[in-house]
């Protein structure tokens, strides 16, 4: 797997793949066998022929290749400028959209999930016996149950006159709603076809739509514990810049510089930042704390509370710039470098990758699917063949780290950077070990007790080691992340259920931490810590 030095930016090879609004092209032009590089169908390639759409193209194809793209919080490369032999030109009808309850039987029966029989389904949704049984309690004349029973019954055929009908109701009674149908992913769950290879039909495991409800209150909880240990980071930092600010020497001049630059800044974000700060507590008893009309400028943490993960790497290093510059003290110019704001600072990379996973989960998008499906990158199959030709891993601040933990295992170089790949290639795994990661390798250095509060929380969230004694009344008012249950019969067919992919992988971002902060404090900070 040696480094791809071609740079030849046309390529040839053959369409393998065709679906409604992209393909695949597989292709030896650069440098790598069997590369697998992603199109999209663009108007010119659709033809119109009774009422139908098709696609035209042939399985020969030249292109040119798009470095860059920036894809899913990633840049990928792609095919645009499509050639085909016009002399084999063949054609393939356009699959259309398919309704969303035809979406969840397909889906459902992809991956083994029952649904009930439906004409029983309908005659349950008909039924009179429990409603009257509420109307005699209340003391409803027997002539007007009969009405109200006849009127119920009436509105009920209108309303289940197809199984679809009988369907839709079903779903939405047990919780189950479009959006789930993102978490039906190779990865989370292995489809039937896959399964069947390994496992007898009559012995794989039958799940029901409960089972995909109670994966999604788990997905719920897991973002709700990812912000709140990402906001927590964020308060670390702010608490360590606030401590030195206040109790080590110097610390209270570089902060009134870094004030200073934010309020005389001519970037809009910062000018803005900084006018919110000094208003926060304008009319406020609060505002007693500080003497806002003898300073000229705002203390610092009025400045941090204006800041987020998306703004507070540029905080901390200019804490940073400042502290190297040198400051004026008791008529001595001297350079206050904190280590700690130093060792951040090094190696922020990380802290911006947060964005990803903390942007997701804000917005409710689901997380796990994400993270462990396969085809979330489109340029899986290239880059895990070859990751240092065909991605930047070797510049990843983790990687030294991470490789020499995978060589102290006993994996091979080869092995390694695949087993790296998985984590790199996928920018939520990627932010979910660096969430880890900056716990274990950072925090832990200045803020013992959010560090230990962390890692119980995560321990009690992530552990799949003994649920012996978990019932099912805690497992629906406190479900953990083992509770979704082996998705992908791990002990059969080998593939690790989804809570076993991110809790492993939680466990060697500390070994990793804990190597890195060995190497790098040693080499860079020297005799600061």
């Amino acid at each position: 797997m040696g480094k791809n030095k071609s740079r030849k930016k046309n390529g040839s090879g053959e369409i393998i793949d065709i679906f409604r609004n992209y393909g695949f092209i597989r292709t030896d032009s650069f440098g790598q066998d069997m590369e697998e590089i992603p199109f999209e169908i663009t108007k010119d390639m659709i033809q119109y022929k009774d009422g139908k759409e098709f696609i035209e193209y042939s399985v020969n194809v030249n292109f040119e290749l798009k470095k860059g793209v920036f894809l899913r919080d990633r840049n990928i490369r792609e095919a645009i400028n499509l050639k085909f032999d016009k002399n084999n030109l063949i054609t393939r009808e356009r699959k259309q959209s398919i309704p969303y309850l035809e979406q969840v039987k397909e889906k459902f029966n992809y991956f083994n999930v029952e649904i009930p029989d439906l004409q029983k389904l309908k005659k349950d949704f008909l039924s009179t016996k429990d409603f009257r049984d509420l109307l005699l309690n209340d003391n409803v004349s027997p002539s007007k149950i009969d009405e109200i029973l006849s009127n119920f019954s009436k509105s009920n055929e209108l309303i289940f006159k197809t199984d679809d009908d009988v369907l839709y109701e079903y779903l939405k009674q047990e919780g189950f709603h479009p959006y789930m149908l993102e978490y039906f992913v190779n990865g989370l769950f292995l489809n039937k076809g896959e399964l069947s290879l390994l496992v007898p039909t009559e012995k794989q495991q039958k799940l029901t739509v409960s089972d995909i409800v109670l994966i999604d209150k788990i997905d719920k909880i897991f973002r709700e514990k990812i912000l709140k240990w990402i906001l927590e980071i964020e308060n670390a930092y702010k608490s360590l810049l606030s401590r030195i600010s206040t109790n080590e020497t110097g610390g209270d001049i570089i902060a009134g510089n870094v004030v200073k630059y934010w309020a005389n800044s001519t970037d809009k974000e910062k000018s803005s930042q900084y006018k919110r700060a000094k208003n926060r507590y304008k009319y406020l008893r609060h505002s007693d704390q500080f003497d806002y009309i003898g300073n000229e400028f705002i203390p610092i943490d009025d400045l941090m509370d204006q800041m987020d993960l998306s703004n507070l790497e540029n905080l901390l290093t200019s804490f940073d710039n400042f502290s190297k510059a040198g400051i004026e003290k008791d008529g001595q110019k001297i350079k206050a470098i904190f280590p700690w704001v130093r060792d951040i600072v090094l190696h922020k990379e990380v802290l911006r990758d947060l964005r990803v996973i903390r942007n997701a989960a804000a917005h409710g998008r689901p997380i796990i699917p994400r993270m462990v499906d396969p085809d979330f990158n489109p340029n899986w199959d290239m880059e895990i063949d070859n990751p240092t030709g065909r991605t930047k891993i070797a510049k990843w601040d983790l990687f030294q780290a991470f490789q020499e933990y995978n060589l102290r295992k006993g994996a091979t170089e080869e092995t390694s950077l695949i087993l790296m790949q998985t984590i790199y290639g996928n920018p939520y795994r990627k932010a979910w070990f660096e969430l880890n990661f900056i716990y274990h390798r950072f925090i832990s250095l200045f803020d013992s007790k959010r560090y230990q509060d962390f890692c119980v929380e995560s321990a009690h969230f992530l552990n799949y080691m003994d649920l012996t004694n978990r019932n099912d009344e805690e497992i629906f008012f406190n479900p953990i992340l083992a509770d979704m249950g082996d998705l992908t019969a791990f002990e059969a067919c080998g593939i690790p259920p989804a809570y076993r992919v991110i809790d492993n992988e939680a466990i060697i971002s500390r070994d990793v931490a804990e190597n890195h902060r060995k190497t790098t404090i040693q080499n860079q900070l020297g005799d600061h810590f």
